[in-house]
């Protein structure tokens, strides 16, 4: 059942990423290799920096507008009651949370311009703040070269974390298991 479940995650994830993408990115002239902190939630990770996005799962779209405010983190039109997309004009990155019945359930930290070298970063991050360690996935059936997996107890919540890592975008998905 859990492969089952990371499988739909992933591919439901991978459709959200394509939008995020074709709609993030600008040109490839603007790739940077560093995120700018937009608050206490970013850490550095070698040339990198770490985004923490709202983890508080089962919140408000309010209040995820209220931990995103004051950022470097601007709210894209395209924006309704299922998804907020955010981005940042200095950077090539995305944060995208999901929405369903009005509450966030699932929400994707895309680092666009990134080669999967910098993924090992990312995994020790996220290892270091949760605690736990990220299994690599052998077996993606999309256009991964390889992700990640792990579950967290965040927010005294059991979470999904997915870290698929593509030639030239690394994406950190956070989400309630089924």
């Amino acid at each position: 059942m859990k492969k089952y479940y990371l499988s739909s995650f992933l591919m439901a994830m991978m459709a959200m990423m394509c939008v995020t993408v074709f709609t993030a990115c600008g040109g490839d002239d603007d790739l940077q290799n560093s995120i700018p902190s937009g608050d206490g939630g970013s850490s550095a990770t070698g040339s990198t920096e770490y985004f923490e996005p709202c983890l508080d799962f089962g919140s408000s779209i309010d209040h995820v507008k209220q931990y995103m405010s004051g950022s470097v983190w601007q709210l894209a039109e395209e924006s309704n009651e299922y998804a907020l997309l955010y981005y940042n004009d200095k950077t090539t990155a995305t944060v995208n949370y999901m929405f369903f019945s009005n509450k966030m359930h699932m929400v994707s930290v895309t680092y666009i311009g990134y080669s999967v070298s910098k993924a090992d970063g990312f995994k020790a991050e996220i290892e270091k703040r949760y605690g736990i360690t990220m299994k690599k996935q052998t077996d993606t059936s999309d256009t991964s070269l390889y992700a990640y997996s792990g579950e967290a107890t965040i927010n005294g919540l059991t979470v999904a974390i997915l870290m698929p890592c593509y030639e030239q975008a690394i994406n950190i998905i956070y989400g309630l298991p089924d």
